[in-house]
């Protein structure tokens, strides 16, 4: 349990034991401990026993302390955790081969179907189960047939939280097979051993979030236990956890939604419950998210939408205002040099001008941070913007990066603008967690009319604000979601007990110590910036840049965005047997290093062509500051060492983009004479080509 990655966030306390009783190697006691045999275990039954023990024990703990009649919820819950047990089992890595390993039990394949097993086949497995725990946990009485009555109105929603976690959003959250990692370079539970800068694109939980969605995960079993599957309950107390943290006066402010886009998508509803012809005018376009500009013009922005629907990517969606553009302003130009703000304002300004002439309504999408950590436009900016037309434009502040302070959330509900904003980036939850926090003006527009008829394919009422417009969309809940929210409500809760004080302390420092690092690598330039504006009184940890972007060289030229994209994934992956031989062994534990960075923003430039130059990312993160990776920025979490690698890559870049080498190969003089340190820093053009 100890040693494996996808059990530690479960351990329960344990003690080994010499008892010549026990029928199996585990036994959970009421109070969630196990006993453990000590005779040796196959690795495979060690994992299913061990996996089964946890669930059970993680139930009876959660578990009311009143009468169970006849046994029947004791029942439910051994039943409930060999379902979750044996979905399990078909994610873990005895089953992620070319030839699966059976599970170790005689019900583990049935228990893990979508269709559920006959009256006599649950018995016999509620039978087996019962045999892993102490006889206080033993049902009395089994009725086979009330047993398959219950089963069959929970079935589909008995999962493991690994499973659940990744769904409720589209396909960026699907894993690959060959990684089980997500398009985004994360996995469902902790990575240990990674290098995580990764925090303006996601990141993989730590062991307390991960603890935290395990949790989550049991309490939605528990329910099911209990009768009370489908219940809003957990929602609410996600919504009330935000309306606390942001200073909100109430949760009907809050509106759940799996990712930023979700929610741009869901203001765009929103806007059209006001006009029909909107105008959303994009300042920083590149540096949001890449499915915005289609959400804001109502059309689907992936192919399957957070409640599993596959759609068109582009197409209208249904009941959407069929009259909505979007105007994009790059934030970049040539060079990745930074739009000045006075330019940005002025071409907003002749747009709003002309949309709200024709008639139109215009929603102006504001960045509190962008990509690359710039904030598009200022607040006094866009209180100029709007008072140009009264009523007329509408603001929607995308916060999702969450690096500022709440009382700045607050402020800009205050003033009438809606505010994005995500557990996902600088919190470090798991990716797909969003939410957006609506002003009166916006709230109002919920008292009557309906919200548009397609939404019901990517939200579910508990996560709107319970008024007269949101109840065309469907019951239930977005599970999902729900274990995301939970995973990052244990970053923020972490990172607000930190004092103020310490806060800015620990940020100053990641900030010195990275650009240092960056400014002194040979291979790499620093994009350029705007310091970001100095919030009210002195010391606001917001204050300070915590995402560093930076453009990687070879032979004076910078990588574009596709050879960034390679570089991206190498970085994270384990080289170690993709190098050749006659490397130190200093060198092929940096090789094996897995060492996570924001995804690559695409600058579209003229020296670039039409590929565009690519942008990587170092972001400091609330897990930084509070110490939940386990230490606060310590030596080990260095963005020295993931240059290091960096320059590792480079060296041996015309290795990597040929087809694989069986290892023993020895370095060719060539390839090594490219090492930086050793000449001329960077790879040939031959190698860029072949990229």
């Amino acid at each position: 349990m100890q040693s494996s990655a996808d059990l530690r966030h479960m351990l329960m306390p344990c003690s080994i034991v010499q008892n010549p009783t026990f029928e199996r190697p585990v036994c959970v006691q009421p109070d969630g401990m196990l006993l453990c045999q000590p005779g040796p275990v196959e690795p495979a039954r060690a994992w299913f026993s061990a996996r089964l023990a946890l669930e059970v024990a993680a139930l009876a703990c959660a578990a009311p302390q009143d009468a169970d009649q006849n046994g029947q919820k004791q029942a439910r819950t051994l039943l409930a955790a060999a379902r979750v047990t044996a979905r399990a089992w078909r994610l873990s890595r005895f089953c992620q081969t070319l030839r699966p390993v059976a599970p170790p039990c005689t019900w583990g394949d049935v228990m893990a179907e979508d269709a559920v097993p006959s009256p006599t086949q649950l018995a016999a497995c509620v039978a087996d189960v019962a045999l892993y725990v102490a006889p206080a946990l033993r049902p009395a009485i089994v009725d086979d047939h009330a047993l398959h009555v219950w089963a069959c109105a929970v079935w589909p929603g008995l999962q493991p939280a690994e499973w659940l976690v990744m769904q409720g959003g589209d396909e960026r959250l699907d894993p690959a097979r060959q990684t089980g990692l997500n398009r985004y370079g994360c996995q469902p539970f902790p990575r240990y051993g990674e290098l995580a800068f990764s925090s303006s694109t996601a990141s993989t939980p730590t062991l307390p979030a991960a603890r935290a969605i395990h949790q989550a995960s049991v309490q939605l079993v528990r329910h099911a236990v209990d009768g009370q599957e489908g219940t809003a309950c957990p929602v609410q107390e996600t919504k009330a956890f935000l309306a606390s943290f942001y200073h909100m006066d109430g949760v009907g402010r809050v509106v759940l939604a799996p990712s930023g886009t979700d929610c741009a998508l869901a203001a765009t509803a929103l806007m059209g419950m006001v006009s029909p012809h909107i105008t959303t005018i994009l300042p920083g376009v590149e540096e949001t998210g890449s499915g915005v500009p289609l959400a804001t013009c109502g059309r689907h922005f992936a192919c399957r939408t957070a409640r599993g629907q596959d759609v068109a990517k582009g197409f209208p969606i249904e009941g959407f205002p069929q009259d909505a553009e979007h105007i994009a302003l790059p934030l970049r130009g040539e060079g990745g040099s930074r739009v000045a703000d006075e330019a940005l304002f002025a071409a907003c300004q002749q747009h709003i001008t002309r949309a709200v002439q024709a008639g139109r309504r215009v929603l102006l999408y504001v960045l509190h941070v962008s990509k690359t950590g710039q904030l598009v436009l200022p607040a006094s900016r866009v209180r100029a913007l709007c008072a140009l037309y009264p009523g007329q434009v509408d603001v929607l502040v995308d916060a999702c990066q969450a690096r500022l302070r709440a009382e700045q959330v607050r402020q800009y509900v205050a003033l009438g603008w809606a505010v994005m904003v995500t557990g996902s980036k600088f919190f470090t939850g798991p990716p797909f967690s969003g939410a957006l926090l609506l002003p009166d003006s916006w709230l109002n527009r919920l008292q009557q009319g309906s919200l548009p008829t397609g939404l019901a394919a990517y939200a579910t009422r508990a996560e709107w604000p319970d008024m007269p417009a949101t109840r065309c969309l469907p019951e239930g809940m977005n599970a999902g979601l729900f274990l995301r929210w939970s995973g990052a409500r244990a970053e923020m809760a972490a990172f607000a007990a930190v004092p103020d004080a310490q806060k800015y302390a620990r940020l100053h420092q990641f900030m010195v110590q990275t650009k240092a690092a960056l400014v002194a690598c040979p291979f790499v330039r620093l994009l350029p910036s705007v310091d970001l504006p100095a919030p009210q009184g002195a010391g606001e940890w917001d204050s300070l840049p915590s995402i560093f972007a930076f453009v990687v060289l070879a032979h004076g030229g910078a990588l574009d965005f596709g050879q960034t994209k390679h570089l991206h994934r190498w970085l994270l992956e384990d080289l170690s047997d993709r190098l050749p031989a006659g490397l130190s062994e200093a060198e092929q534990a940096l090789a094996a290093l897995p060492c996570h960075v924001g995804q690559p923003v695409c600058l579209t430039t003229a020296q670039a062509g039409a590929g565009g130059l690519g942008a990587l990312r170092v972001s400091a993160s609330a897990r930084h500051v509070s110490g939940t990776e386990g230490a606060v920025l310590a030596p080990h979490h260095s963005v020295a060492r993931v240059l290091d690698k960096l320059g590792l890559i480079l060296r041996f870049w015309p290795h990597l983009v040929q087809p694989a080498t069986p290892r023993g190969t020895p370095v060719p003089p060539a390839v090594a004479a490219c090492a930086p340190g050793q000449g001329r820093q960077g790879i040939s053009s031959l190698a860029l080509r072949q990229s």
